[in-house]
């Protein structure tokens, strides 16, 4: 009789400390040059990341940290060379500043200044799924600058970062829907290539566009500039909702 009374408290210990796993909790950091200390030595370009972090739950923290500081080293990278060796923020910062010197040494009289914008929050939470949107612009010279959307999704009970793949039960269904909606609003009968009309799919197939997350109980499709069309179209972007398209996407959405 002991013996079952003891096992009774160690299940009732371990379902008690389940129970009180402890909660994400969620501040952002903001970098600037007036707190940069790389900027202290220098000139320093247009810098402003709103960096949001998380806190509380240790091992999920560290896997969402570790996510959003690699979406910001890649937009903070442009260069395939620069990014075998870029593996932090700070270092990507460093580049980044050091990258405007040198170009403000070579043009001292340019008009327009480097620029890295950054602010990342939030768009969507339910009981299972964590959905991280970051609207970014940089300007490394050129033309024009850049504007883009990146999304990061997570599991919240396995507390793994969520491929785009992962975000469907039946991804061929979706992408059929998605297809048949993008001609419609189009304007792309289903007899025409889906690049008649100036888009650029690979190999003419339609695809969906790298960045998927959700928000306001939709889920949003992002093509950035120059994914599927020119700079000049800006961004294509799809959205349906969730309850429109529950039966493609991964159960308990």
């Amino acid at each position: 009789m002991k013996k079952i009374i003891s096992i009774l408290t160690i299940i009732v210990v371990l379902i008690s400390c389940e129970k009180k796993e402890t909660p994400l909790v969620f501040d952002t950091k903001t970098y600037n040059p007036e707190n940069l200390d790389a900027c202290d030595k220098g000139m320093c370009p247009v810098i402003k990341i709103e960096k949001l972090t998380a806190s509380g739950n240790d091992n999920f923290s560290d896997t969402i940290n570790k996510a959003i500081e690699q979406v910001l080293v890649n937009t903070l990278t442009i260069s395939p060379d620069d990014s075998q060796n870029i593996k932090t923020l700070d270092q990507a910062l460093a580049n980044f500043i050091t990258s405007y010197r040198a170009y403000r040494n070579d043009f001292p009289e340019a008009a327009i200044e480097y620029e890295i914008n950054s602010k990342s929050q939030i768009s969507y939470e339910s009981e299972n799924v964590l959905s991280i949107i970051f609207d970014n612009y940089s300007y490394w010279g050129g033309a024009h600058g850049y504007g883009s959307t990146t999304y990061i999704n997570f599991d919240k009970e396995t507390h793994e970062q969520l491929s785009k793949e992962a975000l469907f039960s039946d991804k061929a269904g979706f992408l059929k829907f998605t297809e048949g909606q993008f001609r419609n609003q189009k304007g792309i009968s289903e007899r025409e290539n889906i690049n008649s009309s100036g888009y650029s799919f690979e190999n003419d197939t339609f695809s969906l566009p790298e960045n998927i997350g959700f928000k306001d109980d939709k889920i949003i499709l992002i093509y950035n500039p120059y994914e599927i069309a020119s700079y000049a179209d800006g961004q294509i972007i799809l959205e349906f909702p969730i309850t429109e398209v529950q039966k493609y996407l991964r159960p308990n959405l």
